[in-house]
C-alpha cells in the first residue's frame, strides 16, 4: 500500500514538471524570421548552422542563395528586401550595394582549387601539371558565368595569374574556349563533377571541402587565397545586368574574401546584427569546418556617414563597434 502511495505522488511530480515545462515553452516567443541573401557557396553552411541560429539567438533563418551578382541585383534591380546579404567578394558592396549597404563586415578567406570530378582521366598527372592535362581536348572543363558570379571572374583571374606565373601566355583564352556550358553560380558545378557530366572545375576551397570534392591547390601566386599578396597583375570586366543599356565593371585580381552587411532597409535590422554577428564571429569553428579561414579578427568596414556593429545605423561611439568615416575597425 505504502509503495502505491509513493508511485503515486511520483507519477503527480512528474506530471507536474511535465506540464510546467510544457507550458514555459509554450510562453516561448515565436522565432524572429531574418531573410538571407546569400552568395550559393555559403549553402552549406547556413544549412549547418541553421538549427543551431534558431536555438542559441531564437532567429529563423529564411534563406535565398544564388552568385552574388544576381544576390545584389534581387536587391538593386527587382527591390527586393533583406535582413542580411552575405557576397564572396568584400569589393561587391561598394561597387553594386554602396547605396544600400555603406557598411560591410569582412570575416573570412578562402582560395581557388580545381575540383575533380568522378570520372576525370589523368587525376595523377594534373596534380603535378594541371596546365597540360586541362588543355587536353577530350577533357570536358567548367566554370561559373563571370556576369553571375565571383566564381566566374576569379576563374578568370587565376587562369591569367598562372600564364603569367609559369605560361602559357595564352592560357586564359584556350581554357575560356573549354568551357561549354557556363553556369549561374559555383553550387552548380560539383553536381556535375559527382556525376561525371564534367571533369574539373575551379571552385572554392570551401566548396570541394563541403561537397566531399577531391581537389587540386594551385600555386599561392594563382590561387587568390592569401590575403597579403598582390594579385593585381590580373583583372577582368563582367557586364552588371540592370535595367536599360548593361553596364561593363572592371575587377581588378584580389584575395578572396567573404563579406556580409545588414541592408539599411532591412526589415529586422537587430535581429540581423545578432545573427551576422554569430555566424561571423562566434561560429568561426563551423566555418573551418566548412573549409572557410575564419578572419581573427573580423574586419568591419564603412564607407564614409556613420555606422555601427555589423551594419546597424548608429552613432560613432554606441552601439557594437561604431565605425565611422571610411575607416576600417578590427574586431575579435
Amino acid at each position: 500500500m505504502r509503495y502505491s502511495v509513493i508511485i503515486g505522488v511520483l507519477v503527480l511530480v512528474l506530471g507536474w514538471v511535465a506540464g510546467a515545462a510544457v507550458a514555459a515553452e509554450d510562453k516561448k516567443p515565436a522565432p524572429v524570421e531574418v531573410r538571407v541573401f546569400h552568395a550559393a557557396g555559403w549553402t552549406q553552411f547556413l544549412e549547418l548552422a541553421r538549427a543551431d541560429a534558431e536555438r542559441d539567438l531564437n532567429i529563423r533563418i529564411l534563406a535565398e542563395g544564388g552568385g552574388s551578382q544576381a544576390v545584389a541585383r534581387k536587391i538593386t534591380e527587382l527591390g527586393r528586401r533583406c535582413d542580411l546579404v552575405v557576397l564572396a567578394d568584400a569589393e561587391l558592396f561598394g561597387r553594386l550595394l554602396s547605396g544600400v549597404c555603406p557598411h560591410y563586415t569582412e570575416f573570412a578567406t578562402d582560395e581557388i582549387v580545381i575540383g575533380v570530378g568522378s570520372r576525370a582521366p589523368r587525376v595523377a598527372e594534373a596534380e603535378t601539371d594541371w596546365v597540360r592535362v586541362l588543355l587536353r581536348p577530350e577533357v570536358k572543363l567548367g566554370r561559373a558565368d563571370e556576369n553571375l558570379s565571383p566564381m566566374g571572374y576569379r576563374t578568370l583571374m587565376a587562369w591569367q595569374l598562372q600564364a603569367r606565373h609559369s605560361g602559357p601566355l595564352d592560357l586564359a583564352d584556350r581554357l575560356q574556349r573549354k568551357c561549354l556550358p557556363l553556369v549561374d553560380d559555383v553550387s552548380r558545378l560539383p553536381p556535375l563533377l559527382h556525376n561525371g557530366d564534367l571533369d574539373y572545375a575551379f571552385l572554392y576551397r570551401s566548396t570541394a571541402a563541403g561537397c566531399d570534392l577531391r581537389s587540386i591547390e594551385l600555386d599561392a601566386a594563382v590561387n587568390l587565397g592569401d590575403p597579403a599578396a598582390d594579385y593585381r597583375g590580373a583583372a577582368v570586366t563582367f557586364i552588371r545586368l540592370k535595367a536599360g543599356a548593361p553596364e561593363t565593371v572592371r575587377i581588378a585580381g584580389g584575395p578572396v574574401l567573404w563579406a556580409l552587411a545588414v541592408p539599411e532597409n532591412a526589415l529586422q535590422p537587430e535581429a540581423a546584427a545578432r545573427l551576422a554577428e554569430y555566424l561571423a564571429v562566434k561560429r568561426a569553428d563551423l566555418l573551418k569546418r566548412c573549409g572557410f579561414r575564419p578572419l581573427s579578427p573580423v574586419r568591419r568596414e564603412a564607407r564614409g556617414g556613420q555606422g555601427s556593429g555589423f551594419g546597424v545605423q548608429g552613432k560613432p561611439g554606441e552601439g557594437t563597434g561604431a565605425v565611422g568615416n571610411g575607416k576600417t575597425e578590427e574586431w575579435k
